[in-house]
């Protein structure tokens, strides 16, 4: 009781929800290529009658009209439960596109349709004519949170990818009945723990989408989560204040800013970066402490962070590029923050949320869950293998895609290079395996997208607004391949800064004449 009590300390001060999307799909809508072919359908069902399409396995709890409001139109709005504990929503407008559309969770899910960030990304899909789902993934995180729900296996299953497929299949069955027919096309759009499912719906149940956004996938969710842990650990021991951050971020953008021969506050790809806080920012004279140099053991912990976990010498996952040292737009709430803060260093009195996702796993989702577990002692050589369930359930690491490209649906994803909560280089590494699993026509159906300067799903100091769902759709629907997609940034709700990205391994380089804040200036090119 006490764990969980403590888990609920925690939990109370993040929003789970804000840490899962990028929220800006459909904003390119109106202006883009996408042309609708589809003739709408209407309604052959009253709302009420919605009640009567219960299963054996599915309890339609609730029907109601919604009446038309701020440009959502009016729609009917279902929910239900699939047993044995997963909760749904269904919403069905009155003039249908065909279009099914269903959006992912953060964290450790378990979230009300109506928090955070999901009423308004329900409602910009709505706005277009989709009907759309979402699901708690079969737990309630007010109750059971981060990760103790794992206490129950059926849980850990649900959380994992049933939820989720049962919650489309459902739903689409649901709108099927109401419409008199079914939906033409299906599209999932998630960030975080909602592209991992995008990833394993496509894995695992090719059929349910034709067309998936992953941002920021937990793809290697077993790995991540327990570096996580490790992350956590070391700079529990050796603090570093977030006002260093600030020194850390100026050394790091002097040494690298310019390597893609361009100075504008981006380091566009990490790896050219050759930074060294040992080397590149004041030490501390023994006995010395203060906000403009770093300690011997705060440049040890930041170096371990850097590189990431390694257990006998050998890496076993990636670690933090550099990048996200510096202040920007927070993905979480309002303001300027370091990207370390909150997601790798803790709020006074606090725990660092990368420590408490951590912490939580190792605790919960043994096949044998034990709440009192001391996660100061975890033994990475010897403990790591015992998460093996948890990784054969979690982990969206098939690279092998060819029965979903084999019905022609498309994979879009993006992340950004200063994300805090995951190693982006997870990204590469997996779209890198799915070319060598697919062959050389794996960009005809899975195109992936860096973002510089984008914190985790949006946020940070580079363009993180962008539209990848109109690029999917104009994809899956007219055989447009998203040659790229153009990104902003804005500062007090006003664009300062425009930019494309570009398919992985091609990158944004300056064509030498116009504003470099304006995407004309810039072509999608070969890396040097």
């Amino acid at each position: 009781m006490i764990a969980i009590r403590g888990l609920l300390a925690v939990v109370a001060l993040i929003p789970v929800s804000a840490l899962a999307q990028n929220s800006y799909s459909f904003t390119d809508a109106a202006s883009s290529t996408v042309r609708y072919g589809v003739a709408e359908a209407r309604p052959t069902l009253s709302c009420a009658a919605v009640a009567g399409l219960a299963t054996a396995e599915t309890t339609i709890v609730s029907v109601r009209v919604v009446p038309a409001a701020d440009g959502v139109p009016e729609h009917c709005r279902a929910t239900g439960l699939i047993q044995p504990e997963i909760r749904f929503e269904v919403n069905l407008p009155a003039t249908w596109n065909r279009r099914f559309y269903m959006h992912g969770n953060g964290g450790f899910a378990g979230e009300a349709p109506d928090s955070g960030s999901r009423p308004m990304i329900r409602a910009n899909a709505l706005k277009q004519g989709f009907a759309t789902a979402q699901t708690n993934t079969g737990h309630d995180a007010a109750a059971e949170p981060l990760g103790s729900f794992a206490m129950s296996y059926q849980k850990r299953v649900d959380y994992a990818f049933r939820a989720v497929h049962l919650t489309a299949v459902e739903a689409k069955r649901i709108a099927a009945a109401y419409y008199g027919r079914a939906a033409a096309y299906s599209y999932w759009d998630g960030c975080s723990t909602g592209g991992r499912q995008g990833l394993i719906s496509a894995q695992r149940f090719p059929q349910d989408f034709d067309g998936i956004v992953a941002g920021a996938p937990v793809l290697n969710f077993v790995d991540t989560v327990t570096q996580s842990l490790w992350n956590g650990l070391v700079l529990a021991e050796a603090q570093v204040p977030i006002a260093k951050m600030k020194l850390l971020a100026d050394a790091a953008y002097a040494r690298c800013d310019a390597k893609d021969g361009l100075k504008d506050g981006l380091i566009d790809d990490p790896r050219n970066c050759d930074f060294d806080p040992a080397r590149d920012v004041a030490q501390c004279t023994v006995g010395q402490d203060g906000d403009n140099c770093l300690t011997p053991a705060q440049t040890t912990a930041i170096k371990k962070i850097y590189a990431g976990l390694q257990v006998d010498g050998k890496p076993v996952h990636f670690g933090q590029p550099v990048g996200a040292e510096v202040a920007g737009a927070s993905p979480i709430g309002g303001g300027q923050e370091s990207g370390w803060n909150r997601w790798l260093i803790a709020s006074p009195g606090g725990k660092a949320i990368q420590h408490a996702y951590g912490e939580s796993f190792v605790r919960y989702f043994l096949s044998k869950s034990d709440p009192s577990l001391d996660a100061t002692k975890f033994d990475y050589a010897a403990d790591i293998a015992k998460y093996a369930d948890a990784r054969t359930l979690l982990n969206a690491t098939d690279p092998n895609l060819e029965p979903f490209r084999a019905r022609g649906a498309k994979l879009l994803m993006y992340f950004g290079w200063a994300d805090t909560a995951l190693p982006p280089l997870m990204g590469i590494d997996y779209y890198q395996k799915a070319v060598t699993a697919n062959g050389p026509g794996t960009a005809d159906f899975f195109r992936l997208f860096m973002v510089p300067g984008m914190f985790h799903c949006r946020g940070g100091v580079g363009p993180d607004r962008l539209d990848a769902m109109t690029s999917l759709i104009n994809w899956v629907e007219n055989g447009v391949a998203p040659a790229s997609i153009t990104a902003s940034q804005a500062d007090k709700g006003k664009v300062v800064r425009t930019r494309p990205l570009c398919p992985y391994p091609r990158v944004a380089r300056y064509l030498g004449a116009g504003s470099p804040d304006e995407a004309s200036s810039f072509a999608c090119k070969a890396p040097d």
